[in-house]
């Protein structure tokens, strides 16, 4: 399924407010009682939103970046590209629809969230997205050079 890309100038301020929101977190954990600063940030991200594994490629033409997202509706994820970034953002929603009660869950639910910066820039209205099988795949071809 083909999934839309929203082009931006830039996503720093959506990552700046994502590293707002973990450092908050980990300020409570550890007035809370917290061990030291590096597991109070790592327990604060997690808690935070659910960073899906991610593979990028770079291949003669531009990258591939694929996201392990199953579980998430495609019509949920919200992918902006940036000439030198990608966001991948969804809210995700896991409920309980059987009649027996759950032993063991370990399905995310909440706000996924994860970006990446490519060395080489982008062209992001040319980037495609698709979705299959759990999988998000996004084809970012490199930014023409200008001279």
């Amino acid at each position: 399924m083909k999934i839309s890309v929203y082009c931006v100038d830039s996503v720093a301020g959506e990552i700046e407010a994502r590293e707002r929101q973990i450092a908050a977190r980990a300020e409570e954990l550890h007035d809370h009682g917290g061990q030291n600063a590096l597991d109070d940030w790592l327990a604060a991200e997690r808690e935070t939103f659910w960073r899906p594994a991610i593979e990028v490629q770079e291949h003669d033409n531009g990258y591939v970046v694929e996201a392990a997202v199953a579980g998430v509706e495609p019509g949920d994820l919200h992918i902006r590209m940036a000439p030198h970034d990608v966001v991948i953002e969804a809210n995700v929603h896991h409920r309980h629809e059987h009649t027996g009660d759950a032993l063991l869950c370990e399905f995310a639910t909440g706000s996924l969230f994860r970006s990446y910066h490519f060395a080489h820039p982008v062209d992001p209205a040319h980037t495609r997205a698709q979705y299959r099988n759990g999988l998000l795949r996004i084809t970012a071809p490199f930014a023409r050079r200008t001279t």
